[in-house]
């Protein structure tokens, strides 16, 4: 896995579900296959770097996002893996752009960033409405937004 800085909430999200998922499908958990990016491709290409020294090599990483998973592929490729068959890569996000790559990863997890932002209009046009009164507001609600796995036709 290659994450993004320990400090954002989605990035100990995703390290929670990583291991859980670990966990639920019996497998063995290394930390040593969880390295912290700060996003850039040169943070990357480092992360890469160490993933594939470690003496049992990774045949699949998650990253954060899909820019970390099209530098991490640019990588890959520069040492000769060849993407979903020597690695495999899955990332966050489901940019449209993927869809015109040569090599795109195996799957990206759909956010719908829209919806996010309709609903966090919602709830601040409820709390400008509500006027301070925090009976009224939306301050308590957890809003989900369910994401979906979208696996990509390989050529």
């Amino acid at each position: 896995m290659i994450n993004g800085p320990e400090t954002l909430l989605a990035s100990q999200q995703r390290v929670q579900g990583y291991i859980e998922a670990f966990q639920k499908n019996r497998l063995k958990f290394d930390p040593l296959f969880i390295v912290s990016s700060n996003l850039t491709a040169q943070n990357t290409e480092e992360a890469m770097k160490h993933l594939l020294s470690l003496k049992r090599k990774p045949t699949a990483i998650v990253t954060f996002n899909d820019y970390v998973a099209l530098d991490a592929i640019r990588y890959a490729k520069k040492a000769n893996l060849e993407i979903n068959k020597d690695i495999s890569f899955v990332s966050f996000a489901n940019l449209p752009f993927i869809h015109y790559l040569d090599s795109t990863p195996l799957a990206s997890v759909e956010q719908y960033p829209y919806i996010q932002g309709q609903k966090a209009t919602e709830i601040l046009i409820d709390l400008i409405a509500a006027n301070g009164d925090e009976e009224d507001t939306a301050l308590n609600q957890k809003i989900i937004v369910e994401p979906k796995l979208v696996v990509f036709q390989q050529q």
